[in-house]
């Protein structure tokens, strides 16, 4: 308890700043009620165990029952290692005893049939019989066979492994558990190849020379039944596993892992330790594999899939682990009936305290409310109220001055009701000659801004046409003054060219076409960066206009020796629009291809792409000389990458202006100079009927 205190001291300041802080910027402890307050108090009073509880008690409870289960954890797990090295020890012993049998040399020299064939052969069945082994057997240092209790399908010669190349060399050896390379019985006694097996060898000396070797093949089973010797509440298993992180005893859960399909037979030599949601081991496995012992107090992830707690070892002698784990839920099982008690103990405190709260604070608090309800009537306008308690204490008191103060204020008020009645019809008269005065001033204001904001726009619409119109009409104008002064100085001249007559007449011809076109390009472009064009809404069927638009263009792309090909990819879907100037947008696109464009071919592509059609005009022209980042500029009025080009920079401007205001894009693909260009542009495809 003294500790207790310490701590709750210790932690004081910092507890009374973090509540004065919400207090502050939540008012969380604003109570307006007296009555609130006094029930509010007793319930920070009656919860305050609960508060001690959970932070302090809670967590040592918790923090000691977890130390006594990994304590529990850790001596089962040292228990389990000292039963298997034990018993391995036990097994050693057993094929010493074997080795220094007095029969054995005689058998290793001598042929089958001896007298001292069958003794050491009856010796090594009683043997294998009282201690289960799976089979006994002796070779000699060439590995051939010479006596075994097996009477099935056996090994002559086993000098190629490993567990005879130890032993020939004087080691009494432990081999890992491996699958039989020949078919021996299993736990169900139906012959199985490749089921888990043990040998233990040591070599037999004879006259201070090794002369052969005896071999213990043991049954793996009888180590699960070492292993479930102890027991470790209804979810806790201890299990061994090999330096690949196999498990090479059997589950306890043997049967769900067969269910789930995570082995067939058995969990030795099948089941490889891992966590089902990172594939890689588990924690208690791939500290193991590190050669170390410990303990996770926290929890991991074992190969089912559950939470647990585990003690893990490491044996360097036999290259084995072993692991002892049990469900985290398990373990929280005490803590939560523990927790369950005390809660419903408090929680009863509690309701008691509460209830007597309430019926004191009401009792405390009623003569107060009712001079404060009294108090919000007057301060409401209902002057006639008055305080009726007849108490002989401080609030009786209160009640009196209340009282007169309450008839002072009544007076004072229907004076001040008087005078500010008149007041307000003063104030009204004038207010509402100012209101209407102000909404006539407001209504020509409105109507000033707006056709400044009108004269504004058209001024710039007006300087913008000036200075297209004076910067695109240069080029032709000049060309027309020049033939027109040369036509003018050859008129001169005592014989007349007529061929010049010809040429000058063509100059001005296409120039003064040059001009019309330009003009009109300009007038439509103002128009539609005006925003006052108003687009057509109709269904437009795109296949149906590329195909009319590439018949009309295909004399025109003959002429230049070119070919014009639509690639129909089937019927394209409908989309809304205006379908004269979408056809304007592939006119001006093929246009454009067939100018720059002096050898090859013009295709024409269109698809659906989700939401949208996707129109391209693809050409074999001369391509773009612009960096990619500076393609956008192909798009803007006036731009011309090839200025000595007919054209007068306008045509890819108004195709990017109708297709945005249809909700499309447009833009341009190229590999560079000389490999052609793609124009592409989108359109929404029309909502189904459905939709």
């Amino acid at each position: 308890m003294e500790n207790l205190l310490q701590q709750l001291l210790k932690h004081y300041s910092h507890l009374k700043n973090y509540c004065s802080a919400i207090a502050h910027n939540f008012h969380f402890f604003s109570f307006t009620s007296i009555k609130q307050k006094i029930i509010f108090s007793s319930i920070l009073l009656s919860t305050f165990p609960i508060f001690i509880t959970i932070v302090y008690i809670y967590p040592k409870e918790e923090h000691a029952l977890r130390d006594a289960l990994i304590q529990n954890l850790d001596s089962i797990g040292h228990k389990q290692a000292e039963l298997i090295e034990k018993w391995i020890e036990e097994r050693k012993a057993d094929i010493w005893l074997i080795a220094e049998n007095p029969n054995v040399p005689g058998v290793i020299y001598k042929s089958e049939g001896s007298e001292n064939f069958y003794r050491l052969l009856h010796h090594l069945k009683y043997t294998r019989d009282t201690y289960r082994y799976k089979e006994i057997f002796i070779c000699d240092r060439n590995g051939d066979l010479k006596i075994t209790t097996s009477t099935g399908k056996v090994i002559t010669n086993v000098s190629g492994f490993e567990f005879f190349k130890q032993a020939i060399i004087g080691t009494t050896y432990v081999s890992p558990i491996v699958p039989s390379v020949i078919p021996i019985i299993n736990e169900y006694s139906s012959l199985e190849q490749g089921m888990p097996t043990l040998f233990i060898t040591t070599p037999v000396i004879y006259e201070r020379k090794i002369i052969g070797v005896v071999c213990l093949r043991i049954d793996v089973m009888e180590i699960n039944k070492l292993m479930r010797s102890v027991r470790l509440g209804k979810t806790g298993e201890t299990y061994l596993i090999n330096k690949e992180g196999y498990m090479i005893s059997e589950s306890k859960f043997l049967s769900s892992l067969k269910d789930f399909g995570l082995v067939k037979q058995r969990t030795t030599l099948e089941l490889k330790l891992i966590a089902p949601f990172t594939g890689n081991f588990t924690k208690g496995v791939a500290e193991c594999l590190k050669g170390g012992s410990g303990y996770d107090a926290n929890g991991y992830i074992d190969y089912r899939g559950k939470t647990v707690l585990g003690f893990w070892q490491w044996l360097p002698e036999l290259e084995w682990g072993i692991i002892a784990e049990i469900d985290k839920d398990e373990w929280y099982v005490s803590v939560k009936k523990l927790h369950r008690i005390t809660f419903s103990i408090l929680f009863l405190l509690t309701l008691a305290v509460v209830s007597f709260a309430f019926v004191f604070g009401k009792k405390i608090s009623e003569p107060i409310v009712y001079l404060t309800d009294v108090t919000k009537s007057i301060s409401e306008g209902d002057f006639s109220k008055r305080v009726n308690i007849s108490a002989k204490d401080e609030i009786g008191e209160l009640s009196k001055f209340f009282n007169k103060m309450a008839d002072f204020v009544e007076e004072k008020t229907h004076a001040l009701e008087e005078y500010t009645s008149n007041l307000e019809k003063i104030i009204e008269e004038r207010t509402k000659d100012l209101t209407q005065i102000n909404k006539e001033l407001e209504k020509q204001s409105h109507d000033l801004e707006k056709a400044y904001k009108e004269l504004l726009t058209l001024d710039q619409m007006k300087d913008k046409m000036i200075r297209d119109v004076s910067h695109e009409l240069k080029s032709p104008v000049a060309q027309v003054q020049m033939a027109i002064d040369l036509w003018t100085n050859e008129i001169k001249k005592d014989s007349l060219d007529r061929s010049k007559e010809e040429r000058f007449e063509q100059i001005i011809h296409s120039s003064l076409q040059r001009l019309r076109k330009t003009i009109e390009s300009i007038l439509d472009l103002s128009v539609l960066e005006s925003g006052r064009f108003v687009f057509k809404k109709e269904p437009i069927q795109m296949e149906e206009i590329i195909h009319q638009t590439v018949m009309g263009m295909k004399l025109l792309a003959k002429k230049k020796g070119l070919t014009l090909t639509y690639h129909s990819s089937g019927n394209l879907p409908v989309t809304i629009g205006d379908k004269n100037e979408i056809s304007r947008v592939l006119i001006n696109l093929i246009d454009n291809a067939i100018k720059y464009t002096e050898s090859g071919s013009i295709n024409i592509y269109g698809k659906c792409k989700g939401s949208y059609l996707e129109i391209s005009v693809e050409d074999t022209g001369m391509g773009i000389g612009l960096p990619k980042e500076e393609y956008s500029k192909l798009f803007e009025r006036f731009f011309q990458e090839h200025p000595t080009m007919y054209g007068s920079g306008v045509g890819l401007a108004l195709c990017k202006n109708i297709v945005e205001a249809h909700k499309g894009r447009i833009w341009v693909d190229c590999e560079g100079i000389g490999k052609g260009a793609s124009f592409k542009f989108t359109l929404p495809v029309a909502p189904s009927e459905n939709s």
